[in-house]
């Protein structure tokens, strides 16, 4: 099994090497309910789901982080849970995919079957229920204009026709139609006769940048609880993702773990945010299901001088034949095969650069990004701004313009650390650990001086385990935090416990509330990286069990009827639900760490348990024996 998994890794280090998510202006998201992949793939009772998986991307590995609708769909809008409450009317103030799409200039709509009236506020309204529409409980989609955009789902084919679409666009059927309340036949049913009016957008033709995806909030409630295939309990089950759109590989299964904060990095990449919400900072865009065009140089934004070298190449499942450059929309460049390195004369100003590239299946992929000519520049195409880097540090630059540079140098910290002759330079400089201030310039025959500066962290790989403090005592589930440094990008996170993998996340970093049962254990983070290197940290921790006191009524006692019984847990241990039950059965609950209440009981003897369930979905109890009389 762990074979399997060092090659399941390596296969996505090297997508994740070349790759990058394509851009997009045109993403939509259909949510469904509570089935498990098995019920879906393959189904008799879901025919036209499963007609769309041989021309569309299929995440087989895709697993959902926990059970319970709204904290679920939270993770796909937000990178967390925010709240456990499904009845929630709060508008909370975390980032989330409202506020990155606002600040990027674009426009969002949630289309939502049954809705009453655009900007509906209450829990439920016919087949539609709130919990279900994760984007109206933040601030940003509250106010007074932002909360029109939540509309019944009978408004998208008004926008389809008048072409109002908006750029980020979230589907919820109702629930007769979303597989929670009704069948995968009725659900599938409902796909047949909505998705293809949207397939038929633009946005959706051969050269077009949309991107759709159908996805389900969390598997079967009662069996499936797997983080991945090779942990059982924890999660909230493997469940179904299909990417469509004409970027995605089509026919492609993707076996790399994902979650839902990686469908959201996907979109915060594809969209251009200037941020990602919580966990979908760390986490890993889903690069693979995507064939993608990359361009080396130059940078996006640069300042560059003309002619401008443009370099790109491919990443394609099917064999392409021509690669195009355009200039403001003009096709300046064209040359056969899977690459392009050539330069192109530009006046001076702004300029928007697509690279374009066409297969034999009809696909055409393309990056964009936009330049500005100046009459001279200096142009870095590594590092990147703010990376990572290992010492000696590789810098590779070009210079040029109206007067011939004669030198390039390389300042580090204010110190001259290399210079050659010409106007490029390939070199490694060694840095010591930690942050450094850069500057390549270059030197020409008019006694002009021309800079490019930026920043870069040298540093050794290396895992921190930044919570729990190491032999530390705690309840079940253990928050354990930990962060990585890598100048080789680490694309995998794992936690175990006394060496049993525990929970993974395809990311740089770990947030994630641990179950673990009582006693000391041995906890170690490790961290993938896509040079194939594996790093970790370790600690010893003790986890201790959550005692339930019941003070009334006392083990062995005689009561009378309605008998009071009270019960509790620590004010810090992590219980969210208190239960009591008489004979093994359930007759009282509360969602607090204390309980408080009267029970009618017939004579004779009896059997009280006081239950607390902690947010990791323990169960912890205690018991009395009572005789009423």
């Amino acid at each position: 099994m762990r074979h399997c998994l060092v090659l399941l890794l390596c296969a996505f280090c090297t997508a994740a090497a070349f790759a990058q998510v394509p851009q997009s202006s045109h993403v939509w998201l259909i949510t469904e309910e509570n089935h498990s992949f098995e019920d879906v793939v393959g189904s008799p009772n879901m025919p036209y789901f499963n007609s769309l998986i041989p021309d569309n991307a299929l995440a087989s590995q895709y697993y959902a982080n926990q059970h319970s609708s709204l904290p679920a769909l939270m993770w796909l809008v937000a990178g967390q849970a925010v709240t456990s409450d499904n009845n929630t009317t709060t508008c909370y103030d975390f980032d989330n995919v409202v506020r990155e799409v606002l600040a990027v200039n674009l426009k969002w709509k949630a289309y939502e079957e049954d809705l009453p009236s655009a900007g509906f506020q209450g829990l439920s309204s016919g087949e539609y229920v709130r919990r279900h529409n994760p984007l109206i409980d933040f601030t940003d989609a509250c106010t007074s204009d932002q909360q029109l955009n939540s509309v019944p789902y009978t408004q998208l084919a008004t926008d389809i026709a008048n072409k109002a679409t908006p750029n980020y666009a979230y589907v919820t059927p109702h629930l007769l139609h979303d597989a929670h309340d009704g069948t995968l036949a009725q659900a599938d049913l409902w796909l047949s006769q909505q998705l293809p009016s949207i397939m038929a957008l633009p946005e959706f033709q051969p050269g077009g940048d949309g991107i759709l995806f159908i996805t389900f909030d969390e598997s079967e409630l009662s069996d499936d609880n797997r983080c991945n295939s090779q942990v059982s309990e924890g999660c909230g089950g493997r469940i179904v993702t299909l990417v469509m759109g004409p970027q995605v590989r089509p026919g492609f299964s993707s076996d790399f773990l994902y979650a839902p904060q990686n469908l959201l990095r996907t979109v915060c990449d594809a969209m251009g945010f200037h941020a990602c919400p919580e966990a979908g900072a760390t986490a890993v865009p889903m690069v693979d299901v995507f064939n993608t065009v990359a361009v080396s140089a130059p940078p996006a934004n640069a300042n560059v001088s003309s002619p401008v070298n443009i370099v790109a190449s491919t990443n394609n499942d099917s064999t392409v034949y021509l690669m195009q450059i355009y200039v403001d929309n003009a096709l300046q460049y064209a040359v056969s095969g899977t690459s392009v390195n050539t330069s192109l004369a530009m006046s001076p100003g702004q300029h928007y650069v697509v690279v374009q590239s066409w297969d034999v299946n009809g696909g055409i992929h393309k990056r964009g990004l936009y330049v500005t000519v100046q009459p001279q520049a200096v142009v870095v195409t590594t590092p990147l701004p703010n990376s990572t880097v290992s010492s000696p540090v590789n810098i590779v630059s070009t210079s040029g313009g109206v007067s011939q540079v004669t030198s390039m140098q390389v300042y580090v910290d204010s110190k001259l650390a290399y210079q050659v002759a010409g106007s490029s330079l390939n070199a490694k400089i060694g840095m010591g650990p930690g942050k450094h201030f850069v500057v390549v310039q270059a030197l020409d025959k008019s006694g002009g001086v021309t800079k490019k500066a930026f920043n870069v962290l040298a540093a050794r790989p290396t895992v921190t385990l930044t919570a729990p403090p190491p032999n530390g005592t705690f309840y079940s589930p253990v928050q354990v935090t930990g962060t990585t440094v890598d100048p080789s990008p680490v694309y995998a996170v794992q936690l175990y416990v006394d060496d049993v993998l525990t929970y993974q996340v395809s990311g740089t970093a770990v947030n994630w509330a641990l179950p673990i049962s009582p006693g000391q254990h041995n906890l170690v983070m490790q961290a993938w990286d896509t040079a194939g290197g594996i790093y970790k940290q370790n600690e010893t921790v003790t986890v201790k069990a959550v005692p339930v006191t019941v003070t009334s009524p006392k083990n062995n006692s005689t009561v009378s009827s309605p008998v009071s019984i009270q019960a509790s847990v620590p004010d810090d241990a992590p219980i969210y639900t208190m239960q009591i039950y008489v004979d093994n059965v359930l007759k009282y609950q509360v969602d607090a760490k204390t309980v408080n209440t009267s029970l009618t009981m017939s004579s004779g003897a009896h059997y009280v348990v006081a239950q607390a369930w902690d947010t990791g979905g323990g169960i912890w109890k205690t018991g009395v024996n009572i005789t009423v009389k």
